[in-house]
């Protein structure tokens, strides 16, 4: 399966050509390999408080991107982009090329007789605008980031406050959990959402919310320090936050859950991921849809390239 990454197109605000296109491309395929889950994930903090190509490495948050800030900075210096995008335009392109990488890599590792393969393309349109905070790419400002123990309400009314998303889209938007994982070193937590699916971008991280082995535990070696996750053998890792959208769960001031997953209430998501398990294709449009609404979110006016 062969796919272009190159953007077919002609002007931008910016004035691009098919040219710059390729230089954007080529700089971002010198950072994308072992990245593209942290490219998408740079994507969202970027714009929670709006997108603007600077991020606060001090803010525990941000835990695990500094590395790849440096990288795609060296890139964007080195290529002089600064001539072509802002920071928060390349970082944005960035994102998107990841995505389409997952989508590739998830296609190679297709089996014909899954009802959803290949996954198609999530047509999001690349566009120029954002503007850079003064410091870029570094910022000392804390924007609000989510915890990992927010709760369904909070998660969707965060959402809705910051991107202007609907209640799907939210939900949909949190399937980027698909990728990646959770590091100890970084945010205290440990594991793959998706086990054995961490570079691949479909509809599985709703399928497995649906599980019914998951059992919480606390994976942190510090007691005074608790980090409580949900864990199933064999299939992967989820997060309070990432939970509530199944689950009503009760949390504590630490995030432990007082009702286990048979016994915790069906929260007001539930079956929006299991519409989305069921469907991927609703899943791709909504979450194609959200991940636009994110990365237009800022004081600018974007440009579609023509």
């Amino acid at each position: 399966i062969t796919v272009i990454f190159i953007f077919a197109v002609l002007r931008t605000a910016y004035g691009l050509t098919s040219s710059d296109l390729t230089t954007l491309d080529s700089a971002v395929r010198e950072v994308v390999p072992g990245n593209v889950a942290l490219l998408v994930r740079l994507a969202f903090h970027d714009c929670v408080g709006g997108c603007d190509g600077c991020l606060n490495v001090d803010n525990p948050s941000n835990a695990g991107l500094e590395p790849l800030v440096e990288d795609l900075d060296a890139v964007y210096v080195a290529n002089s982009l600064d001539t072509l995008v802002s920071r928060a335009d390349f970082w944005a392109y960035a994102g998107q090329f990841a995505l389409a990488r997952a989508i590739t890599n998830t296609n190679l590792a297709c089996d014909t007789a899954d009802d959803n393969c290949p996954v198609p393309d999530l047509n999001i349109s690349f566009q120029t605008g954002r503007v850079d905070c003064d410091t870029a790419p570094y910022t000392d400002a804390d924007v609000g980031l989510p915890s990992s123990h927010i709760p369904y309400a909070n998660l969707t009314a965060f959402y809705a406050d910051n991107f202007g998303l609907t209640e799907e889209e939210s939900v949909a938007i949190m399937g980027a959990h698909t990728l990646g994982g959770a590091e100890i070193d970084n945010s205290g937590f440990s594991g793959v959402w998706v086990r054995g699916g961490a570079q691949l971008f479909n509809n599985d991280y709703y399928t497995l919310l649906l599980d019914d082995t998951w059992r919480q535990r606390d994976v942190s070696d510090d007691a005074t320090d608790p980090r409580w996750q949900w864990n199933a053998a064999g299939v992967g890792m989820m997060l309070n936050a990432d939970m509530c959208l199944i689950k009503e769960v009760e949390l504590d001031d630490d995030g432990e859950s007082s009702c286990s997953y048979d016994d915790c209430a069906a929260s007001d998501g539930a079956s929006i991921v299991q519409n989305f398990a069921a469907s991927q294709d609703d899943w791709l449009e909504k979450f194609a849809s959200a991940f636009t609404k994110m990365q237009a979110t800022g004081d600018f006016v974007l440009s579609d390239v023509e």
